[in-house]
This record gives structure tokens, C-alpha cells and sequence, in this order.
């Protein structure tokens, strides 16, 4: 047994031997295996690792040549760009001062012999661009751009001191006139170069001081009123007793409302609850005072709205939104219908006027208007996106368009007031007191800044919506209205003529607002009239149908643009100086010639009295445009053919034969080329002189003339009749032969070539 036992301990330790011995074996494969993995794993990386660096390489080399391509490409882009606005800006140039037939020929022309006649520079039009804003040194003014710098160097004050200066004496005393060269670096040493950062300095100096004393005297005016308004209220304390059918409503109306602006005293918005109890009650109150409301004697429920001290509580619920730095307490919708219940109020009631000008409730009405025009742009309106942002905008409008409409209202009572007093023989202390107050109000509404919100207004207008949902155009109307109702306040007890000197006194400004329509350049109108007219709108504004030549404009469209002209030619009348000075900026001045332009072309295709009219006032707006200025008369004749002066010389025939329409058109017509050989040659081309030599001797003949707005003598000085026949009379009596015509035109489908051979034989004629 032990010796089994031995043999069996014997064979048990050979085996753990050779199970040691097979351990180790397959340690050491695996050992050897793991090494080979790592070895392939390093090398595998290693190549990645290769490839990678080399694929990034690559697209390196790709990126850099694809960006040396991009390079040249947005070079040659670039150089097309410039090329193409050197091409426009040349063809701008030769379409607004360079175009127009006769006028290069007599507007150009030099002679060594002739003292008397203007020289002008020839500028090309392939010289280089003003790059930057530049001053003639020798007119001190500024040329904002490269059109600028053209016009002005053909221009007659440029032309006249540049004559003045290079003009010399010979031995013999006689002047001998500057060569072209001599004009021309002359002219170089005129022209400087201005910096942008000088020009913005000036001009923000200037509008600082500028609004820094409108803010000054605006301060003095609202105290002034204020202390005024107070002794008021302390005098008439007692309110009249009246009775009317709804005078209960109207007391408990006006109890609620004022429970429900408790809240507000608080500094707290009005909840839901309020907000629908105000404009419930709000809403009938305008069917109340409204004549197609409930009552047909709506005067005498304004009457006991007033007694019952409502004004007080319509103030209160305008002043939640009236001035800026006050928290709104109240949704622009709800000042909106407030402010429609001081229109209807209000209107047509002379007692209630007179209550809310010497109350000096007034103050509340201009200060929100102010407020609420501050940043309205026409573009925001017409590009609304989303209802939210709608809503907003269009309660905007309401809210302007009321209150617009109220202080429009009031100021035409307040005028009619005016000419009441005007018509006694002697002021009392009441009449004298009631225009000091119209007097200041309406200067505190030009000098706080009404005028130059409405301006900024109207330079943003690129179109508008006429659709029954905008009110847009109603609120441009009664902005119109309403500056139109300022500008009247300054009219003399007596009419003068335009020509007149005493018109000129600054008397007639009392209230200083011809003063700042000036420096707003008369509220930015033709911005206006250019975005409606001459861009690009829907199809409810106009509609051009080229095949039948028509265009067709919206009602509204036509009540803004005969209220824009009316409002400039009341502007004319009062300060004619002013009104072509500011209308004959460059700028200006080519709005003022497409306007006219496509005004013309519409009244022309459409035979309605809206057209008329606003043929007449075009046509007495260029009349005072160009009267006794040359520069004007000279840019009616630019442009594009048929010019301005083309297209009046060939308007309907009844405006050659019906004395009442040749009362309209020929004082323009004599306003437009009195003086002025280039736009006189171009009228003889149209027309025969013959007809204006006939209306002046007729003119001269008669005695009786009234002071109508289209009479002669308030178009055209009478001491210059005289000198106009014998300026047309020997121009008139020169055989054409086939050239003039005793009659207008009536095709406008001009010939260039023929018009510039007629120009030329016509200056050969006259030059003769």
C-alpha cells in the first residue's frame, strides 16, 4: 500500500510538472501574440496618422487657390460695380444738368465781345466723382455731391462772381473776358475739399443751437400759457347750468370714467376690467356728439359735455401717455378713442374751441401728438409682419390721425376767429388777448417740435396704403391740414402781392413758423409727394397702363397731393424769397421737376374737375417757382423730354383759346421765360409768341382786378409788364417760317433731333 501510495504521489507530481510547464508555454504565446497586436496597433496609427496629415495638407493647398480665385472674382466685381456707377452717375449728370434743348447753346455760351453775357465752365462728365463733400470758396457753399458740384458751376451766382473776378483791364479801360483755360483753374482753386467729419460737426452744431433755443422758448410759451390758464379757470370757476336728453348719461359716463381712472392716480395700469369700462363708455359718448349718432343737436350736447367738466377727464386719460418720461399707463387703442371724443366734442363748436385754447388744455393735445409722431415711420406701417406688430402701428395712426385732426379743427376755428377780429375797426382788450393766445399756442405747437416730427415723417414716405383698414392717408391729410391752418395764422389783415415789399416784413411771422418751415424745408412735402408718386406702390395706390398711356391714382392719394400744393403755393404767397430759395436746393429742385413731371403727364390723360384743380395748382406752383429767378427758370429747362416747360406749352387747347384757362396757364408761362433766353428759346420752338404779347397788352388794358390767387398781378410784378411786352414783342415779330407755331402743340411725342436743329437755327435767328 505504501508503495502504491508512493507511485501514485509520484505520477500527481509529474502531471502539476507538466501542467506548469503547459501554463507557461501558453503564457508565453499570449505574451508574444499581444506584443504583435500592439506592434500591428502602433503601426496602423502611425499610417493614419500619415494619411491624415496628408489629406489636411491637401485641402490646404484646395482652400488656398480657391481663395486666390474668390480674390480675383470679387476684384472684377468690384471693378464692374464702380464702372457701372461711374456709367449712372454720367448719365445722371447729362439727364438733370446737361439735357435740355437750346439750353447748352445759350447757357454756355462765351463771347470776348460781349461783357454782359454769362460764362460758364464746361465740365466734363468723364472727370472723376467728388469723393468727398467739397465748398466752393467763392459762393461759400457747400456741394454735397458730384450733380451738385455740376449744377453749381453752371449756375448764374457762381458764373456772375467768376466774371467779377477774372475780368480785366486793358490799357485801353475796355474788359477783356478769361479764356476757358483761365475758368477752368479758376475754378480749381475755387472748389476745396471739406472732410466728413468738419461738414457733421457743423451740422450737429447747428441743429443743437438750433433746438436748444426752439427748447428755450418753447419753455417760456407753456408757462406763459399756463399762468394765463390758471387766472382763467380762477375767473370762470362757475360752469353754465344747461339741460339736454342725454345729460344724465353723460354725468354718470363721466362718473365711471373717473372711478375708473382712481387706479391710475396709483401709478397702476388699468386692469381688464377698466380698460373695457372706459372704452365702452368712450364709444358712446362719440355716438352722442356725433350727428349721425343718437342726437341731431349734437352742439348742444357738446354744451353740456363741457358744464359737466368732461374736458377735465379727457385730459386726465390723454396725459397717461403725453409725455415720455412717464410710465404709459394706459393702451395707445384707449387714447386713441379719448382723442375722438375731443374731436367730436369739439368740432364745429366755437365756445368749446375757445375753452380748450385759453384753459391751456391744449398744451395736453400738442404735447401727446409730439410724443406719439416721435419715430411713426410711413415704411414701418407699410411693411407690417404680424398681427401683433399691426395692431400696434395701426393704433398709432388712430391716435396721431385724432389727434391731428382735433388741433386742425381748432386751428381753423381759431382763424375764422381771427378774421372776425380783423374785419373791427378798433381791437378790444378781449380781441387783443385771444390773439395773443392763438398766437402763442400755435407758436409753442412750431417751436416743441410738431413741425419737425411731421417732417421726419414725411421723409421716411415711400408709398401708402389706401385700404379701408389704414388710416394712413386720413392722418398725412390732416397733418397737411394742420400745418396748412399754421401757415394761415400769419396772413396780413390785407392781401399784398408776392411782390410786394411789405410782405416781406417779419411782422407777418408772428408766430415764428414760416421761420421753421424753412429750416425743415416746408416739412419735407416733396419727400412725401416723390414716395407716393414716383415709387413703386400696390396697385391701390396707382395703376399705369402703358398700352393706353393712363395712369390712375387713388382718391386719397389725390386729396395729399392737391393739399401739398395748395399748402406750398399759401407758402409762395406769404414769403416768395424763402419758397425759392428753399425750393431751389439741387435735391429739392429734381423732386420738385419729377413731381411736376408726372402731376402734368396724370392731369393731361384725365379730363375730371379733381384734375383740373390740381392742374391749376401745378401750374401756379411753378409759376411762383421760376418767377424773376433765372436759376429756376434755367432747370425747368433739364431733363428728360418734354421737360416741365415742354409739357406746359402743350397742355390742352382750351388753355391757349378760354380766357378763364389762359388766365391760369399764361402767367406761368411768362414767369417761366422772362428773362431767360434759354427756356424763352425753347417756348418760341412750342408755341407762338404772338398769343403772350396779346394776354400782357390785355392785361395793361384792363382796370378791374380782384385779389384771387390766379390774377396777373399776383403772379407776375406789375412793374415789369411793361418790360415783359417789349421783351416778347420783337421775339415775336422774327419770321420762323415753318419753325414757331400759332397754335400749341398737342402731340408730345418730340423729335430730338428736329427739336435740336430748331433750337439751333432759333439762336442763329436770335443772335442776328
Amino acid at each position: 500500500r505504501k508503495e502504491l501510495e508512493a507511485l501514485r504521489q509520484i505520477r500527481l507530481n509529474e502531471m502539476q510538472e507538466k501542467r506548469k510547464t503547459k501554463e507557461k508555454m501558453i503564457e508565453q504565446h499570449l505574451n508574444e501574440k499581444r506584443k504583435q497586436k500592439q506592434t500591428a496597433a502602433i503601426a496602423k496609427q502611425k499610417s493614419f496618422q500619415q494619411k491624415r496629415a496628408e489629406r489636411v495638407a491637401r485641402l490646404k493647398s484646395t482652400t488656398v487657390e480657391l481663395k486666390k480665385k474668390l480674390a480675383l472674382k470679387q476684384e472684377e466685381s468690384d471693378r464692374r460695380h464702380v464702372t457701372q456707377i461711374e456709367e449712372i452717375r454720367r448719365k445722371a449728370v447729362e439727364m438733370s444738368a446737361m439735357r435740355g434743348p437750346s439750353a447748352e447753346n445759350s447757357h454756355h455760351h462765351t463771347s470776348p465781345q460781349d461783357d454782359n453775357k454769362t460764362t460758364t465752365t464746361a465740365v466734363s462728365t468723364t472727370e472723376e466723382p467728388v469723393a468727398t463733400r467739397k465748398c466752393c470758396t467763392l459762393c461759400n457753399l457747400l456741394l454735397a455731391s458730384d450733380l451738385h458740384l455740376q449744377t453749381h458751376l453752371r449756375g448764374t451766382r457762381h458764373n456772375q462772381l467768376l466774371i467779377e473776378r477774372t475780368s480785366q483791364k486793358n490799357e485801353n479801360g475796355t474788359r477783356k473776358s478769361a479764356t476757358q483755360e483761365e475758368i477752368d483753374t479758376f475754378n480749381n482753386e475755387c472748389i476745396a475739399t471739406v472732410t466728413n467729419d468738419d461738414i457733421v460737426r457743423q451740422e450737429f452744431a447747428f441743429n443743437k443751437e438750433r433746438k436748444h433755443t426752439m427748447k428755450k422758448r418753447a419753455k417760456k410759451l407753456r408757462l406763459r400759457i399756463t399762468q394765463r390758464s390758471t387766472a382763467y379757470e380762477a375767473e370762470n370757476a362757475q360752469r353754465p347750468h344747461l339741460t339736454s336728453t342725454h345729460k344724465p348719461r353723460i354725468q354718470r359716463f363721466l362718473h365711471e370714467l373717473e372711478k375708473s381712472l382712481n387706479t391710475t392716480a396709483r401709478k397702476e395700469t388699468l386692469n381688464t376690467t377698466n380698460y373695457l369700462t372706459c372704452q365702452r363708455i368712450l364709444t358712446e359718448f362719440v355716438k352722442i356728439f356725433d350727428t349721425h349718432g343718437y342726437e341731431k343737436d349734437s352742439p348742444l350736447e357738446q354744451r353740456v359735455f363741457f358744464s359737466l367738466n368732461g374736458y377735465s377727464t379727457l385730459t386726465k386719460m390723454i396725459e397717461l401717455r403725453a409725455e415720455c418720461h412717464k410710465p404709459a399707463l394706459a393702451p395707445e387703442s384707449l387714447i386713441a378713442l379719448a382723442a375722438s371724443v375731443y374731436r367730436a366734442a369739439t368740432k364745429n363748436n366755437l365756445e368749446n374751441a375757445l375753452y380748450i385754447l385759453k384753459s391751456g388744455k391744449v398744451l395736453t393735445l400738442i404735447e401727446s401728438l409730439v410724443r406719439h409722431l416721435t419715430g411713426l415711420k410711413i415704411d414701418d406701417v407699410t411693411t407690417i409682419n404680424g398681427d401683433h406688430n399691426e395692431s400696434e402701428k395701426l393704433a398709432q395712426i388712430d391716435l396721431v390721425n385724432n389727434l391731428a385732426e382735433v388741433l386742425a379743427n381748432s386751428m381753423t376755428i381759431y382763424n375764422s376767429i381771427l378774421d372776425d377780429i380783423r374785419k373791427h375797426e378798433k381791437e378790444t382788450n378781449e380781441d387783443q388777448l385771444t390773439i395773443n393766445c392763438i398766437t402763442d399756442v400755435i407758436s409753442y405747437m412750431a417751436n416743441v417740435g410738431v413741425l419737425d416730427r411731421i417732417a421726419a415723417l414725411f421723409r421716411t414716405a415711400r408709398a401708402i396704403i389706401n385700404t379701408t383698414k389704414s388710416r394712413l392717408p386720413d392722418m398725412i391729410t390732416h397733418l397737411l391740414n394742420l400745418v396748412q391752418q399754421m401757415i394761415l395764422f400769419s396772413r396780413p389783415k390785407q392781401c399784398h402781392s408776392p411782390f410786394d415789399p411789405s410782405s416781406k416784413k417779419s411782422s407777418n411771422d408772428p408766430a415764428q413758423v414760416l421761420n421753421i418751415m424753412k429750416s425743415t424745408n416746408f416739412c419735407e412735402i416733396f419727400f412725401l409727394l416723390y414716395g407716393i408718386l414716383i415709387h413703386e406702390t400696390d396697385n391701390n395706390n396707382q395703376i399705369i397702363h402703358d398700352n393706353h398711356h393712363t395712369i390712375t391714382l387713388h382718391e386719397k392719394t389725390l386729396i395729399i397731393v392737391q393739399n401739398s400744393l395748395v399748402l406750398l403755393n399759401t407758402i409762395a404767397i406769404l414769403d416768395l424769397e424763402t419758397f425759392q430759395t428753399v425750393l431751389g436746393d439741387d435735391t429739392i429742385s429734381l423732386q420738385l421737376r419729377h413731381v411736376t413731371n408726372y402731376i402734368l403727364a396724370y392731369c393731361s390723360h384725365q379730363q375730371t374737375s379733381t384734375s383740373d384743380t390740381l392742374l391749376n395748382q401745378i401750374i401756379l406752383l411753378i409759376g411762383y417757382y421760376c418767377v424773376l429767378n433765372q436759376d429756376n427758370q434755367c432747370r425747368l429747362a433739364f431733363g428728360n423730354r418734354p421737360t416741365v416747360l415742354q409739357q406746359l406749352s402743350c397742355l390742352p387747347f382750351r388753355y391757349f383759346v378760354e380766357s378763364k384757362y389762359m388766365d391760369t396757364l399764361f402767367p406761368t408761362l411768362i414767369a417761366c421765360s422772362f428773362d431767360c433766353e434759354t427756356t424763352r428759346t425753347i417756348l418760341q420752338t412750342e408755341m407762338s409768341l404772338d398769343l403772350i404779347v396779346n394776354f400782357i397788352q390785355t392785361k395793361l388794358n384792363e382796370t378791374n382786378e380782384n385779389d384771387n390767387e390766379f390774377v396777373f398781378h399776383m403772379r407776375f410784378p406789375r412793374d415789369e409788364w411793361n418790360n415783359a411786352l417789349k421783351y416778347y414783342r420783337p421775339i415775336s415779330k422774327l419770321p420762323l417760317n415753318s419753325i414757331a407755331t400759332h397754335e400749341p402743340t398737342g402731340n408730345k411725342n418730340h423729335n430730338d433731333e428736329e427739336k435740336e436743329n430748331v433750337s439751333d437755327i432759333l439762336g442763329k435767328e436770335i443772335k442776328a
